[in-house]
């Protein structure tokens, strides 16, 4: 399966959506994939997004240009820069917000990035919340002929990221230089490979900048061509109902957190929690 972005309004700017998908809502245990730009970002302008709660899964934030600041309630504020990895886990419940820095705000910037949410397991969808961030020297590289394999969360390529996940997955940023082939090698059952940027070639099939290639379970898929990718999958959790910035197996639970968010019953995020996102209509 080929699915396309389809444009989405976040915070103060957009997106394109990937998962979930009406035909495919989650891949392995990743229920929601979101491109961030690259977006030129004029002086005097910034992202901004708003105080917001999720319940029962991770938030992993990848970039690729561009920097932004994460706060939430457990106390966490942490600068991500391209290639480090912020690791945020909602648990029972948690409250974030996502903002440029004070120091790119005056002048023009850039931000490009990759969003993504993780179901979490039966047993830790009402954990406590907590947060892990890597730097980008923390997060091993491989060159593999002349392609290059960074291995972001979880297992593939024989690698191991140091990033603490909460079931077996794979998040790989892939650079592939145009003159040799990459496997797809990690062991997770379901995989997608997504265009980052570039020509890229999944088991021989064109697929475009910006479209996710869902791949055959079991199947062996090469990757050809010159191209920026990322391959995401991993085990599945179960099924997941999934409602705005909530996941849950129960349904009542996602209920409960609509009204918890409607009264302000989620924890504020210390100095950021003004303003906060209305729970949706």
């Amino acid at each position: 399966m080929t699915i396309a972005p389809r444009p989405r309004a976040v915070g103060n700017g957009k997106v394109r959506r990937l998962l979930p998908y009406r035909e495919r809502r989650m891949v392995g245990p990743f229920i929601f994939a979101d491109l961030m730009g690259p977006d030129a970002l004029g002086a005097g302008h910034g992202v901004d997004v708003d105080a917001h709660p999720h319940i029962g899964l991770s938030t992993l934030t990848y970039l690729f240009a561009g920097q932004l600041v994460h706060r939430d309630s457990t106390g966490a504020v942490q600068t991500i820069e391209p290639g480090a990895v912020n690791w945020m886990t909602a648990g029972a419940g948690v409250c974030h917000t996502e903002r440029s820095t004070p120091d790119d705000r005056p002048r023009a910037s850039e931000l490009w990035g990759l969003q993504t949410w993780i179901a979490l397991p039966d047993e830790a969808q009402d954990g406590e919340p907590f947060f892990e961030h890597h730097p980008t020297d923390a997060i091993g590289a491989e060159v593999r002929g002349g392609s290059t394999v960074r291995v972001v969360a979880g297992e593939g390529w024989g690698r191991q990221s140091p990033v603490g996940v909460s079931s077996p997955l794979v998040l790989a940023e892939l650079a592939l230089d145009g003159d040799t082939s990459l496997v797809v090698d990690t062991p997770a059952p379901e995989r997608a490979v997504l265009n980052v940027e570039g020509q890229l070639r999944v088991a021989g099939a064109d697929l475009p900048a910006g479209h996710l290639a869902v791949l055959e379970r079991g199947a062996r898929v090469e990757l050809t061509g010159r191209a920026r990718a990322m391959v995401l999958g991993g085990e599945p959790v179960g099924a997941r109902h999934i409602w705005w910035n909530f996941v849950h197996r129960d349904p009542d639970r996602i209920e409960e957190a609509k009204r918890d968010w409607a009264a302000q019953r989620f924890p504020e995020v210390p100095g950021d929690h003004q303003p906060w996102v209305p729970l949706p209509s």
